[in-house]
């Protein structure tokens, strides 16, 4: 009768999550939102004051913006993406969501991605997770998961504090725009968590990790902006995860480009998923 039953670990620990391991997927991700429940108040809360700041000055550098701008070489504002600040949308856009806010949640996306896996296992207690009744592959996707959902909670609270300040102050702000440069960002962290999550699928130290996943972020930032300033290095962009980021507020928001992201991160976390499964966890 024992020999029955040697089918049935091989299937669970495939990629795609089985029947019976549903419950263990809801079980993680419920535990790993409990884990981050204060991360919306401490991520969300320190970025949407941080941006809500912007809009409270707005107001006061209003008719000076438009110009500062013209004053601007063409080629810097073609690398920022800076065509007018003459709302406060352009103007946060340019502040906060061209840089600080997407690195802040990419970091905050490979974190909380590889919480479950390397810096699980770098605290010693993967082995006991994973002495439980759920495969690797749910750990790893659970980690995905968790990270994506709280993601785009930090993004909701950024948008609440920024909205509820601008509308205060009366700056006129868009809750619409707003909201749509907020969501452009979540593809774009989730695809460097995916990143974080392949990576935790080859080398066990938690640094390691987030040093690979900021460090190619970091790369594709400088790729992307060189490729705007120089018109020999404009092919580098293709393989600039910023290339797709684009800027939603002043463009708009492409499906295509957001899509694209999310097939990737989506990828890179099967592979790195089948990756965690192969390796040793010391």
């Amino acid at each position: 009768m024992s020999i029955t039953v040697s089918d049935p670990p091989r299937q669970r620990r495939s990629i795609a999550v089985p029947p019976g391991d549903r419950s263990a997927l809801g079980a993680m991700v419920r535990s790993g939102l409990h884990a981050q429940r204060r991360a919306p108040l401490t991520w969300g809360g320190g970025l949407g004051a941080l941006t809500a700041l912007m809009t409270v000055i707005w107001p006061s550098i209003e008719d000076s913006m438009a110009e500062l701008v013209e004053s601007y070489p063409s080629s810097l504002k073609e690398a920022f993406g800076i065509t007018e600040l003459d709302t406060v949308e352009l103007y946060i856009n340019a502040e906060m969501l061209s840089l600080i806010i997407p690195f802040a949640l990419v970091i905050f996306a490979v974190r909380c991605a590889t919480r479950a896996t390397v810096a699980a296992e770098e605290r010693r207690y993967l082995d006991t997770l994973l002495s439980l009744p759920v495969s690797r592959g749910v750990v790893v996707w659970s980690g995905f998961i968790v990270a994506g959902l709280v993601t785009m909670t930090i993004l909701g609270v950024i948008w609440a504090m920024t909205w509820v300040t601008g509308t205060l102050v009366g700056t006129g702000i868009s809750a619409t725009k707003l909201g749509v440069g907020l969501l452009n960002v979540w593809p774009l962290a989730m695809a460097f968590g995916g990143l974080a999550i392949l990576a935790a699928g080859l080398v066990s130290s938690p640094g390691t990790v987030t040093a690979v996943a900021s460090g190619t972020a970091v790369g594709m930032y400088v790729m992307d902006l060189v490729g705007k300033l120089a018109t020999a290095a404009e092919p580098l962009r293709t393989v600039s995860a910023f290339r797709y980021y684009g800027s939603a507020i002043q463009d708009g928001l492409d499906l295509s480009h957001m899509g694209g992201l999310v097939i990737v991160a989506v990828a890179l976390c099967a592979a790195g998923a089948r990756l965690f499964e192969r390796r040793d966890v010391s």
